[in-house]
């Protein structure tokens, strides 16, 4: 069902059917309006099937997973690090000079 529309909408399109294309064509036209959605929802597969082996191809999953990997990593634990491992250098260093 299409958002928006209710029971009521539905009759009313029903009986303006009736009315304009009439009874006996009435099958007919709803037959071939079901195969015309049906072709273009198989042409909306097809399509991002498509999308999706050109994606595949071009290596996006490559870089997503990089751009996952680099969203998950602590800024500012990593800045707390690299400088807790600089003043252990330092402090390392000027030992050995001392000695």
């Amino acid at each position: 069902m299409l958002p928006g529309i209710g029971g009521l909408e539905y009759i009313f399109i029903a009986i303006l059917l009736i009315i304009f294309v009439g009874p006996k064509d009435l099958p007919f036209l709803i037959r071939s309006l079901g195969r015309t959605f049906g072709k273009i929802k198989n042409l909306a597969k097809e399509f991002k099937l498509m999308i999706n082996d050109m994606a595949n191809d071009s290596g996006i999953d490559e870089i997503k997973n990089i751009a996952n990997k680099a969203q998950s990593i602590n800024l500012t634990e990593e800045i707390t690090n690299s400088i807790n491992d600089t003043i252990k250098d330092n402090i390392d260093t000027e030992d050995m000079d001392k000695k």
